[in-house]
């Protein structure tokens, strides 16, 4: 057996599997038997059946009638038996045998499911008697791992990462919903997000692809704009991801993204008497100015916090702002500016978003936003939740500027541009 294989035991002689599921040691494949009679062995991460007895005689537990129904067969689904003789047998539940490999030449120890996608029957000196046919690949490229190092043509990375050969830097893959670069026990430099599960390949033409656990691909997230036919991916020893070619001269690489610039702040305008600075909370405060409508309040905040999706269909992972709303009766009737100037000198936050009197009475209850960049500092554009959402996402990782939704001059409230302005709850 090779090393990083091994095998989880389902039966010894003389027990049973009734509608009951065993995996192997690694979680990729499991042997089921089910309510319907048949016993099959799946691949977990798509449900593919590797192999079947095909012996699903009767209706499976959504299909099933009633209890009062007077078929004899509801809620009993036979069984999967090691007989003493080593014969494994399925039977139904009436005691016919539905299928069996036989009798075996000598006795029989166990049966087993093996990491590699196939069950087993052993001898107590751990030789196969049966074996069912091996799992297919899934999909070649993620049988094709990267090593530690970099992603060579044919290769992926997923669940993964890779390291600098001086053991600096890594390029992390599979943390939540996003891939990042960082030091090694040190900062995150930047990060990509991904959808859960996705991940890297190199095509065999050198083409950098994200790929779905299917196997579908789509355009690289991370990748040149330009097509380049690369070697490698890897990381180096400056801390950047790079596509290479097979002298590792450096094709293409992803450039860290500046620190961002001291802000600088125009003179704080006056100040009402006990107007405290804002909290320092990581997420971003939506700070209510208008008091008069204690509802209207809580259905904007209730807005803002909420989860929106692309499509009509919430298929796909939420999307949602790290907002936090904020009601302290100090910052009533105070004005953009003026929030502005309450923002903690410490604070990352791209901008700041304001519930005032509109927000209070218009029915989707659009918000204002101000902008807290250097070079847009101060400006404000109304905006609908849905876009805050997307504004917030892709502001607090540079990966678009304020320009690239408020324009060049107020052109009037931003609408989202991809996920729906209609609000869920937000996901638990």
């Amino acid at each position: 057996m090779r090393p990083g294989y091994g095998y989880a035991l389902v039966l010894r002689p003389g027990e049973h599997l009734s509608r009951g599921a065993v995996s192997c040691p690694s979680g990729e494949y499991g042997l089921v038997h089910q309510h319907d009679g048949n016993v099959v062995l799946y691949r977990n991460a798509d449900s593919f059946a590797v192999w079947a007895t095909g012996t699903n005689y009767q209706r499976g537990v959504l299909h099933s009638p009633a209890a009062s129904d007077p078929d004899s067969a509801f809620g009993r689904p036979g069984r999967l038996a090691l007989e003493e003789d080593g014969d494994l047998v399925v039977y139904a539940h009436t005691g016919e045998r539905l299928w069996s490999t036989g009798p075996q030449r000598e006795p029989v120890e166990s049966l087993l499911v093996h990491d590699w996608g196939k069950i087993v029957l052993k001898n107590a000196q751990g030789h196969v008697l049966w074996e069912s046919p091996r799992a297919p690949k899934r999909w070649d490229g993620w049988n094709s791992p990267a090593d530690a190092h970099r992603v060579r043509r044919g290769q992926s990375l997923r669940n993964a990462s890779l390291t600098s050969a001086n053991g600096e830097y890594q390029f992390v893959v599979g943390e939540e919903d996003a891939c990042f670069l960082s030091r090694v026990d040190g900062p995150v430099l930047w990060h990509e997000p991904i959808r859960r599960g996705d991940g890297f390949a190199l095509t065999e033409d050198g083409e950098p692809r994200t790929v779905r656990p299917d196997g579908y691909a789509l355009p690289g997230i991370v990748g040149p704009a330009r097509d380049v036919r690369a070697e490698a991916m890897l990381v180096t020893d400056d801390g950047r991801l790079a596509l290479v070619d097979e002298h590792d001269e450096v094709l293409w690489a992803h450039e860290p993204p500046e620190p961002p610039a001291r802000r600088a702040r125009p003179r704080k305008p006056k100040l009402a008497a006990g107007s405290p600075a804002l909290p320092g909370t990581e997420a971003i405060p939506v700070v209510r100015t208008d008091f008069s409508d204690d509802t209207a309040w809580a259905a904007t905040a209730a807005r803002t916090t909420a989860d929106y999706f692309e499509g009509d269909e919430p298929d796909d992972e939420p999307w949602s702002a790290n907002v936090i709303p904020l009601d302290d009766r100090r910052y009533a009737g105070l004005t953009p500016a003026q929030l502005a100037a309450l923002v903690p000198a410490e604070s990352h936050w791209p901008l700041l978003v304001i519930a005032d009197a509109h927000a209070m009475t218009s029915p989707e209850h659009d918000v204002l936003v101000v902008s807290l960049h250097e070079d847009s500092f101060g400006e404000t554009r109304r905006a609908t939740t849905g876009a805050l959402v997307e504004m917030e996402i892709n502001l607090s990782i540079a990966n678009m500027d304020w320009e690239d939704f408020a324009g060049e001059e107020d052109s009037g409230r931003i609408e989202p541009m991809n996920v729906e302005n209609r609000p869920h709850p937000p996901s638990s």
